[in-house]
């Protein structure tokens, strides 16, 4: 155990407050996970998670206002914000905040933020790779942070800053490194959830994988089919809308997991595109989404973006010789990003460079595209407009002068 008095000043007054009443009933009480990890990257934590060796019943007897409606031992504890931290300015990015979903509910015109505080526990068989087939109450600290998915969530800290880093989270954090608390197969054998959630917080953080955990990644892939399309999707957006969303796709195509997402966006590799192009479509496709990313673009049209030229492999034709001609004669120029690129038109020589046509693509991939969006149960009015900007994409020349406005004409 260590004592960092700098992170215990960084703590809101309500968020002490809950350990600081747990503490003086005599019990045990730390601040744990996402909050923590983020305290010591100083970014500006977006909830607070709380375990303690105090049981259910004992906890909803401290707090005035609580909700306690699980079988996990969660309580609820409603607090009303009175800071917030000075740590640097939220990124413009909405994917960016790691811990995005900070749970509120307001009762009688008051809004109350939510302090999840749960007793220690150990965790048996998760028989539906998500819940736990029996969950036990614990006494001790260790117990509670060795069922949890990284090291860097597996850090404790108390009010008086004494920080407990059982799983060297804290040497993991510093190089920037994500790693599985103790055997990764078994972490991803509890929640298979947990292998995406990987590949988001290695993006949201600017973290590597550690080897050993992405070969366990990589071995248990296909276990993601075992869990519900809403959790994937969720986990599946936050990747889009992180600062990096063409890396995430390359790691989830690296790990094996794209194929149980979006298995279409596979067609596109080596499938090339000939003429002027000297990437497949595969590549382009990366490329528009990360530059919709760059112009920090909302959620459907990075997805539009990732999905414009998805139709091409199925609507790929090799053009006539005359066409071919025409094409290395034309004085047409690639697009502004591709020309910011290294030159790779040494990987896409001889027939690779005969110019194919595409005749339809974007009425093909329209329709792909409406399927992959209800697919992964997305909003009617998410995927209606994800639709049309992938059937209307051939009327956008020069993305450079795309106004937000004129995408919602």
């Amino acid at each position: 155990m260590s004592i960092h008095k700098d992170l215990a000043y960084k703590i809101p007054k309500e968020v002490s407050h809950v350990t600081a009443t747990l503490e003086k009933a005599g019990f045990e009480a730390y601040l744990v996970g996402g909050g923590v990890r983020d305290l010591i990257l100083n970014k500006n934590p977006k909830d607070w998670d709380v375990t303690t060796n105090a049981k259910p019943e004992e906890i909803v007897a401290f707090f005035e206002k609580t909700i306690c409606e699980n079988n996990f031992g969660t309580v609820g504890v409603c607090v009303i914000r009175e800071t917030s931290l000075t740590s640097p300015q939220p990124s413009p990015y909405k994917g960016e905040e790691v811990n995005a979903n900070v749970s509120r509910i307001t009762s009688e015109g008051v809004e109350y933020e939510l302090i999840e505080v749960t007793p220690y526990r150990t965790e048996t068989k998760y028989s539906d790779f998500r819940h736990p087939d029996e969950v036990k109450f614990s006494d001790k600290l260790e117990d509670d942070l060795k069922r949890r998915d990284f090291t860097v969530n597996a850090l404790a800290l108390d009010s008086k800053g004494h920080l407990t880093d059982i799983f060297d989270g804290l040497k993991d954090i510093e190089n920037k490194v994500l790693r599985t608390v103790g055997e990764a197969d078994e972490r991803f054998g509890e929640d298979a959830l947990r292998m995406l959630r990987a590949v988001r917080l290695a993006l949201q953080l600017d973290f590597s994988i550690a080897q050993e955990t992405a070969n366990s990644i990589l071995k248990n892939s296909e276990l993601i089919k075992k869990i519900s399309t809403e959790r994937i999707r969720d986990e599946f957006e936050k990747i889009i809308m992180s600062r990096s969303p063409a890396n995430g796709i390359v790691m989830l195509e690296k790990f094996g997991l794209l194929k149980n997402i979006i298995p279409e966006l596979l067609e596109g590799i080596k499938c090339e595109q000939g003429g002027v192009h000297i990437y497949d479509v595969y590549e382009h496709l990366l490329m528009a989404l990360q530059h919709a990313a760059d112009k920090n673009w909302p959620l459907e049209i990075r997805l539009a973006a990732l999905m414009h030229d998805i139709g091409k492999p199925r609507t790929r034709r090799l053009a006539s010789p005359d066409a071919f001609t025409q094409v290395l004669g034309s004085p047409v120029q690639s697009s502004v990003k591709e020309q910011a690129l290294p030159d790779h038109s040494q990987k896409h020589t001889g027939s690779a460079r005969r110019p194919y046509t595409f005749y339809g693509h974007e009425v093909v991939g329209a329709q792909m595209a409406k399927k992959i969006m209800e697919r992964l149960k997305f909003s009617k009015k998410e995927t209606d407009l994800v639709e049309v900007l992938v059937r209307m994409h051939m009327f956008f020349s020069d993305t450079e002068q795309i106004t937000l406005s004129a995408v919602r004409r």
